[in-house]
């Protein structure tokens, strides 16, 4: 049995505990209302103890239901197993993203394999499967990166198929157009399916209805998506170590362009941007961009620009 399982366990025996003491309160009964308050504490304290541990490692419970989901007994294959291929796409971009700037339109996604997730068991309730990161730190007293990104591919979900259109114009701002990518695929193969969602985290639960998906999908459909690699040459005029991001000023143009470092930046320049040694401000760069253009469904547009490789100009 999964952790997330015992979870599920323990806090149906936890109700069915609190009412056999009222029962027993009620009908007189002394001794069986001990026997079973003694038993709600044993149950509460291992409770407790395993929301501690898995609030911080990463592990979650994604349930369908709909067409392609017979009762609790079976699941489509080719729709479960392209369900899974994209959620496992969000988590992978959104874990990419959280290792240091934005994601480039291209190439083999760095932290790919650490943002793995493996299918610990069968989850009930309708039909679904319980995904655990492949390395998980169970002794961890700090939630793992896998674990914040689980938290943030849910939230996004919840983004999506939120009912209020203004927040989620705004909430649309902050997503990296690879990952809005990812979001849309899963979304789409959702709504083609006439298929709903659940997914259930150790202390959080969200559940999707008909109504959530296309919601989300609708929004998916009026949103598109552009990302474009051009070649800059300019000047770097400004660096925030911190959140690894530029102000950039292309020859011959006068708005400064501000973004961020991609992974695929080398190394050294990552180092030294990090610690702020050995890039000198002012002095002249080729920059290869990643221009990541989201129009949304008000018509209006939210552009990020991504630097996927710099060399500086001997002046």
């Amino acid at each position: 049995m999964s952790d997330l399982q015992r979870l599920s366990f323990l806090k149906g025996q936890i109700s069915e505990l609190e009412i056999l003491i009222d029962e027993a309160a009620l009908s007189g009964n002394t001794v069986g209302r001990l026997n079973y308050a003694t038993r709600l504490e044993v149950v509460t304290e291992e409770l407790d103890a395993l929301l501690l541990k898995d609030t911080l490692v990463g592990e979650i419970a994604i349930l369908f239901d709909g067409p392609p989901v017979t009762g609790t007994r079976a699941i489509d294959a080719s729709f479960a197993a392209l369900a899974l291929t994209y959620f496992q796409g969000i988590v992978t971009r959104l874990y990419s993203a959280s290792l240091g700037g934005q994601l480039n339109a291209r190439g083999k996604i760095r932290g790919s394999r650490l943002a793995g997730l493996n299918i610990r068991a069968v989850a009930t309730g309708s039909f679904g499967f319980i995904l655990e990161e492949s390395e998980p730190r169970q002794a961890s007293m700090i939630k793992t990166p896998i674990r914040e990104t689980l938290e943030a591919a849910t939230a996004l979900l919840s983004e999506f198929a939120q009912e209020d259109d203004d927040n989620f114009l705004i909430d649309v701002d902050e997503i990296d157009p690879r990952v809005f990518i990812a979001l849309s695929k899963f979304f789409r193969h959702l709504e083609l399916n006439d298929a709903t969602l659940k997914t259930n985290l150790p202390d959080k639960l969200y559940s999707f209805g008909r109504a959530d998906i296309e919601r989300a999908y609708k929004r998916i459909s009026n949103t598109h998506v552009k990302i474009e690699p051009v070649s800059w040459t300019g000047r770097l005029v400004g660096l925030s170590p911190i959140k690894r991001s530029f102000d950039f000023k292309r020859d011959g143009g006068e708005a400064i362009v501000t973004g961020k470092f991609s992974h695929q930046v080398s190394q050294d320049y990552l180092e030294r941007i990090e610690n702020a040694d050995g890039i000198t401000l002012g002095h002249r760069f080729v920059a290869a961009i990643e221009i990541g253009t989201i129009r949304k469904p008000d018509g209006s547009t939210s552009v990020s620009y991504t630097v996927t490789d710099l060399v500086e100009i001997s002046e």
